[in-house]
């Protein structure tokens, strides 16, 4: 094992002198229409060092996903609208996936929840429910039984509905919650944890009742104190890490609230960051972090050492712009959030190890 993380740390060594260019470049640029290319080969790190992660797709509208349909004569006839208008992803945010595949994600600029069905060619669009409409839709979780979870920030409000897309129950509204972002699920024990970026901490609710069960954290500097946290992520042990966006870092915590460590800080350099966002944890315990000023994802170790990164500015595939979101599926699905180029990135981890 020692030896798979050495041989995955040369990847970032090999990297080192294209760094600058990759981590100053392009932060709040105005979006362009992300062009065709040639993605087939399109990998990280290039020959002849070993591929470790794979572009399979954007997504950037409706017609991405669902075919187009055939105006009627009597649509004509009557002046319908057209049915072939380009609905595109403006602004996604929390990713998750359910057990059927379907890619579930919020769009904050749209006011509503995609439901993206590949295998049936189809996009539902979830916007509310029972007199509650969808505002700032901003993080999504998806349980075992396919309940989609969603914070609403301008709303104060964490929203449960079932696959369906019909309001199950909500949590918060008013006290208690300020301003939730992303969240993250612990199955096993039974636990949704949802970050408070105003609160500065990270509160946990029981998943089946929706109960407050515990609060992690504090404003402050110290270690397992945040300020301005945003991403989360928990891994198998039920561990979980907690982007922290004022100290430009990333916070690990164990199963039982207890601090482990701390990795990264302000800079601009490999392995440091400005405006850390989303969190994602793979099958071997690497941390994946979105970096919305970098527009990389800058992948470490468990016990945080860098490793490698994913990506620069730019609306080519693989380039982003103020990426925010990450999440990875059980088939080890890489999906982020591409909010200026307005569209999902799906890539493939193909694992670090030899």
């Amino acid at each position: 094992m020692k030896q798979n993380r050495k041989s995955f740390r040369l990847v970032h060594l090999a990297m080192l002198a294209l760094a600058l260019p990759l981590f100053a470049a392009g932060a709040g640029k105005e979006k362009e229409q992300p062009p065709k290319a040639d993605t087939a080969q399109l990998i990280w790190p290039l020959p002849p060092d070993r591929p470790r992660v794979k572009f399979l797709q954007q997504l950037t509208n409706n017609f991405d996903v669902e075919p187009r349909k055939k105006k009627s004569w009597v649509d004509k006839l009557v002046g319908n609208a057209d049915p072939n208008a380009t609905e595109y992803f403006e602004k996604p945010a929390g990713i998750a996936t359910d057990s059927h595949g379907r890619i579930i994600f919020a769009s904050t600029q749209r006011s509503a929840v995609f439901l993206i069905d590949q295998a049936q060619k189809k996009v539902i669009r979830l916007q509310g429910d029972r007199g509650i409409i969808l505002q700032t839709p901003l993080g999504v979780v998806v349980d075992a039984k396919d309940n989609i979870f969603v914070s609403d920030p301008l709303q104060h409000m964490i929203l449960k509905f079932d696959s369906n897309g019909s309001l199950l129950a909500t949590l918060g509204g008013k006290e208690g919650i300020k301003n939730p972002t992303f969240m993250a699920l612990d199955e096993a024990r039974r636990r949704l944890f949802v970050v408070d970026s105003h609160l500065h901490q990270v509160l946990v609710f029981d998943l089946d009742t929706l109960q407050w069960k515990n609060t992690v954290g504090k404003r402050g500097e110290k270690n397992g104190e945040f300020n301005f946290p945003v991403g989360i992520a928990v891994g198998p042990d039920g561990g979980f890490a907690v982007t922290d966006t004022g100290s430009c870092s990333v916070q690990v915590f164990t199963s039982e609230f207890k601090f482990v460590r701390r990795f990264g800080t302000r800079g601009d350099r490999p392995g440091e960051f400005t405006r850390p966002k989303g969190v994602a944890i793979d099958k071997e315990g690497n941390y994946w972090v979105v970096d919305a000023a970098f527009n990389n994802v800058q992948i470490f170790s468990p016990k945080g050492v860098l490793l490698m990164w994913v990506g620069q500015f730019g609306n080519v595939p693989g380039a982003f712009n103020l990426p925010l979101g990450i999440y990875i599926d059980a088939s080890q699905k890489v999906y982020v959030s591409d909010q200026l180029n307005h569209r999902l990135q799906i890539f493939q981890f193909l694992g670090g190890g030899d």
